[in-house]
C-alpha cells in the first residue's frame, strides 16, 4: 500500500500552522506580561508630581484650625486635575469639644477639592470631653463633602460604638461630624445600648 502525498502534505501544513499558532500565542502572552498596570485611553495613567509626607492646614474666617490633612503621599494626575493619597489622616476641628480625626487606606480628590472619597477601611474617632462620649465608627467607601461642614455619607455597613453601645446600619448612613454626632441610619438598624444603674 503507497502513502499519498497530497494527504501527507496536508499533514505537514496542519502541524505548521498549529506551531504558528502556538508561537503567537505565546508572544501575546509575554507581551501582556511585559506591560502591567491600569490604563486610561490605551496608554498608563501615571502622576506629573508627587509629595510625600503631605501635610495641609485649612482656617476658618477667624483664623483658626479648620481641618487638617496629612497623608503618606500625594499624587496629582495632569489628565482630570484630581489627587490621590496613601494612608490619609483628616483631622475635622469643631468649635467646642474634641476634633474628629478621619482614617483610611486611600483617597481621591476631585479637581476642584470640593469631593474627597475615603478609599478601603474608613475609622472615624472622636476622644471623650467634659461634655461628650467618645465615638467610634467604622466602614467602608466614604464620600466627604467640602461645601457641607464636616458632612460624610456612605452605602457600606456601618458599626458605631461609643463605650459598651454599639449600632450598626446595613446600608451605610449619613453623618454630620460636630459637637452633637448626627447620624441618619439606612436599612437594617440593630443596636445594644447598655443603662447603668437601674434599680428594682
Amino acid at each position: 500500500m503507497t502513502k499519498r502525498p497530497g494527504i501527507l502534505f496536508t499533514r505537514q501544513r496542519i502541524l505548521i500552522l498549529a506551531l504558528a499558532v502556538v508561537g503567537v500565542l505565546a508572544w501575546w502572552l509575554y507581551r501582556d506580561k511585559e506591560t502591567p498596570g491600569p490604563k486610561q485611553d490605551g496608554r498608563e495613567r501615571r502622576p506629573d508630581y508627587t509629595v510625600n509626607d503631605f501635610s495641609v492646614t485649612t482656617m476658618d474666617e477667624f483664623g483658626m484650625p479648620n481641618r487638617h490633612l496629612t497623608a503618606g503621599e500625594l499624587r496629582h494626575y495632569p489628565d482630570d486635575d484630581s489627587k490621590e493619597l496613601e494612608a490619609p489622616i483628616l483631622t475635622l476641628y469643631v468649635k467646642t469639644g474634641p476634633p474628629w480625626l478621619v482614617r483610611s487606606e486611600r483617597a481621591w480628590i476631585s479637581s476642584d477639592n470640593n469631593l474627597i472619597r475615603l478609599q478601603g477601611e474608613v475609622y472615624i474617632d472622636r476622644e471623650s470631653g467634659v461634655a461628650t462620649r467618645p465615638v467610634h465608627l467604622e466602614t467602608r467607601e466614604v464620600l466627604l463633602k467640602r461645601d457641607v461642614e464636616n458632612y460624610a455619607e456612605t452605602d457600606q455597613p456601618v458599626r458605631i460604638t461609643s463605650e459598651n453601645d454599639w449600632t450598626t446600619a446595613e446600608n451605610g448612613a449619613r453623618v454630620r461630624l460636630g459637637k452633637d454626632l448626627r447620624v441618619t441610619l439606612l436599612g437594617r438598624v440593630r443596636s445594644e445600648i447598655f443603662v447603668s444603674g437601674l434599680t428594682e
